[in-house]
């Protein structure tokens, strides 16, 4: 990718955050970490380029965080939500909440990583 991208990673387990500053590092980008719901809500505040987002979060619903980006801040951050949830339903809902993604647990750092640096070329 061309550029430098700031990424915020919505993330409760450690190992999975990990795994995601390391290879979002690898690739170049800078990378801030929320483990919680209102971490991810008080980070939500900043300019960020790209949004990795877990759902199940302590304290609170990835979605909501989604929810609440879109339509009270009126962002259109690109958000690719990373989840163990895989029924449809979650699926469709973040996707019609403005998710430019959606990637299931287990995941592939590297396909991960390619798919968010095409979407932030592509704002």
């Amino acid at each position: 990718m061309g550029r430098v991208a700031r990424v915020l990673v919505v993330e409760d387990d450690p190992t999975v955050a990990r795994v995601l500053e390391l290879a979002l590092r690898r690739a170049g980008h800078e990378v801030a970490l929320a483990r919680d719901f209102l971490g991810g809500l008080e980070a939500l505040g900043q300019d960020w380029d790209a949004i990795v987002l877990d759902l199940n979060l302590p304290g609170g619903f990835g979605l909501d965080l989604l929810r609440h980006l879109r339509q009270e801040l009126k962002r259109t951050t690109p958000v690719l939500v990373l989840s163990g949830l895989k029924q449809e339903r979650t699926v469709v809902e973040a996707l019609q909440l403005g998710a430019q993604d959606y990637l299931a647990k287990p995941f592939s750092p590297q396909e991960l990583v390619l798919r968010l640096e095409r979407h932030v070329a592509a704002r």
